[in-house]
């Protein structure tokens, strides 16, 4: 990458960086910038990416006998004394939760091997250890496995797992995300995948608990979401006992269902759900909990093709299909399933996502052999001759609806 235009001299490029360093010093309260000075990270080459407003970092590369997990960058030609990072993407525990037993081992390598900097928590989801280059080797991926973790999770391979907390601390949890990140970390053919890139691009898996998503499942290329069937569980009286604290508001309920599922009588103080338009947005149950709760029939949404970026844009997953909270086996079985088609037929750098959108949903779903519980399929299969596309028998339904309902609003 070519110098910013008017790039000052060196010299007065480094006292600006400085300067700039300080400023992010300033106030009540914690700077990174005072941390980072603690540890052994370039950080004249972060002030001279600000003061450029241009990254300073371009690609590098390092020796190692790890396929990934192992990254490296080096500062550009224009910055002055240089500079490189290398890191290690370090796989988390289950829900993020550290022992310290566990933390004391991670900052130990960190400072024996590294530069004594440790990124706890990142958008990929795993944890990341700045090392220095000359201590890349077997000694300190040995000294991590001794920890009780490992490097990997970078590349055109299947990145770190990611879940929410699950049911160790929310009492929203519909299955135990926890020991689902666990089966599937501990399966051979996952882990290899993590080890070994062999696909078009990275694809990601995450767990969330319930349809609140904090695990973020729906964004992933393989996401599983907790959620139920029917309507939520609705305690009567202990409603009414929340109505009448002020603790709950039935007119509030009612009027910010998302699928205007709600009904309340007044007089006889009962409210009621309806399942079939109930969209399991968990309003209804955050503000009335635990008198309002999911319901009994718990199931696992499974959601493929989310993403935050892609040739297409950021897309959320498309629902393929039910899985019950006891057959975490048939999850792990369904990567290798949906990751099939995509990775013999995909280009390059082209995500699962954009693939199902240049394929079509219902012949992807064809293509992975996808056979769930309530796994979306076409009403009818049409000619070769035929310019067009049947909707689904929901969808047409959903059509029919709006429309009938837009001819009586505007008097037709």
């Amino acid at each position: 990458m070519a110098a910013p235009p008017n790039l000052p001299p060196p010299d007065k490029l480094l006292e600006m960086a400085e300067q700039y360093l300080k400023e992010l010093e300033k106030g009540p309260w914690p700077s990174h910038v005072a941390e980072m000075r603690k540890t052994g990270y370039p950080l004249h080459v972060y002030g001279v990416g600000l003061v450029a407003r241009k990254s300073p970092w371009g690609p590098s590369a390092v020796k190692a006998k790890r396929l990934t997990g192992v990254l490296a960058r080096i500062a550009r030609d224009w910055v002055p004394k240089g500079g490189e990072e290398v890191h290690f993407r370090v796989f988390h525990t289950p829900g993020r939760f550290l022992p310290t037993s566990y933390l004391r081992g991670i900052i130990k390598v960190a400072r024996e091997y590294g530069i004594g900097l440790v990124e706890v928590v990142g958008q990929t989801g795993a944890m990341v250890i700045n090392v220095k280059s000359k201590e890349v080797g077997d000694a300190m991926i040995e000294a991590l496995r001794q920890v009780g973790t490992d490097v990997g999770g970078s590349g055109d391979a299947i990145r770190e797992l990611n879940t929410c907390v699950g049911p160790a601390l929310c009492e929203f949890a519909l299955y135990d995300t926890l020991k689902w990140f666990t089966e599937f970390r501990k399966d051979k053919k996952i882990h290899d995948a993590i080890a070994v890139p062999g696909f078009p691009y990275k694809f990601k898996i995450k767990f969330s608990g319930c349809p609140m998503d904090c695990g973020r499942a729906n964004r992933a290329d393989l996401g599983f979401i907790g959620t139920w069937k029917g309507a939520p569980e609705v305690d009567q009286e202990l409603l009414r006992k929340k109505i009448e604290a002020g603790e709950a508001d039935p007119n509030d309920l009612v009027s910010k269902c998302a699928g205007g599922a709600i009904s309340w009588d007044a007089e006889k103080k009962e409210l009621k759900i309806d399942g079939s338009r109930c969209k399991k947005c968990m309003y209804c149950i955050r503000k009335a909990y635990p008198a309002i709760k999911p319901g009994k029939e718990r199931r696992v949404a499974v959601l493929v093709g989310g993403g935050s970026k892609g040739r297409y844009g950021p897309k959320l997953g498309w629902f393929v299909g039910y899985l019950k909270p006891d057959e975490v086996q048939k999850g792990i079985e369904l990567v290798f399933k949906v990751i099939e088609p995509w990775d013999k037929e995909a280009q390059a750098k082209v995500r699962i996502g954009d693939y199902i959108l240049m394929t079509g949903l219902y012949q992807f779903i064809e293509k992975a052999g996808i056979q769930l519980e309530d796994t979306p399929k076409l009403v009818e299969k049409l000619p070769d001759n035929v310019p067009y596309r049947v909707l689904p028998e929901e969808e047409r339904k959903k059509y029919a609806q709006f429309a009938e309902e837009l001819r009586r609003a505007v008097g037709i």
